[in-house]
């Protein structure tokens, strides 16, 4: 009877860390502080509009998996996700609230408007687009999720050893963006390039509990602060004024 009582109590424990009614949300900057910024005001006298994304990535989520972890001296079940912004069930949150589209579009005009590059950046959906001399547009290549839940083979007995601090999963954010400038005068591309990032954690029940996602807005902060500076030099190379 209390093998069985324990057994329940521990099934309930994974089962309230993969999925426990927690929604996380993607939050730009990650850290405003470390925004890449030109102090001595726009390098270029020109208006750069951000359109929505192109979305490019697959639409395969696979979630069934988790329950792996049920079978005796399986290490660990897992979930992956090609769009973790239509999935219901991770390492230690529920969903991600995540317009991927628009979201990361944005995210772009904020690190283009605030580093001074240009004398203004705003998003738009297009209808006033012909207001700017550039234009930004992106796609999405892959915004993977990949999370692991460790029981260490020991099936619903494994979350015993995560009280005392053994690791409960890691959880893997994928970043893949294509991204190119068009100048809007004579139609041409004046800048390209394809980024694709990952950031990894390690998940406790004393530590990263929560942080299933959070490395998306970093990895997109980084995307940003390197495409900035291969801007400016680009087009000190071109001439562009």
């Amino acid at each position: 009877m209390f093998k069985t009582a324990i057994s329940i109590f521990l099934c309930v424990v994974v089962l309230g860390l993969t999925g426990c009614g927690t929604t996380a949300k993607f939050i730009y900057p990650a850290d405003g502080r470390d925004l890449i910024g030109f102090s001595d005001g726009p390098a270029y006298d020109k208006k750069i509009a951000v359109t929505p994304f192109e979305e490019m990535r697959g639409d395969t989520n696979q979630s069934g998996t988790y329950f792996l972890y049920l079978i005796p001296l399986m290490p660990f079940g897992y979930g992956e996700y090609e769009r973790p912004d239509a999935a219901r069930m991770f390492n230690s949150i529920s969903e991600f609230d995540f317009e991927a589209s628009d979201d990361l579009a944005k995210a772009a005009a904020y690190s283009l408007r605030k580093s001074g590059l240009f004398r203004d950046a705003f998003f738009t959906f297009g209808g006033d687009k012909d207001q700017a001399q550039l234009l930004l547009e992106g796609e999405i290549l892959s915004t993977t999720y990949k999370g692991k839940l460790w029981t260490y083979g020991l099936s619903v007995y494994g979350p015993l050893l995560w009280f005392f601090g053994l690791p409960a999963g890691t959880s893997a954010n994928e970043l893949e963006l294509a991204l190119k400038i068009t100048d809007l005068t004579t139609e041409k591309v004046v800048w390209e390039k394809q980024y694709a990032l990952n950031h990894k954690i390690v998940q406790g029940l004393y530590y990263k509990l929560g942080h299933d996602v959070r490395g998306y807005p970093y990895l997109m902060q980084e995307i940003m602060n390197d495409a900035i500076e291969d801007m400016n030099r680009e087009f000190q190379k071109q001439g562009l004024n």
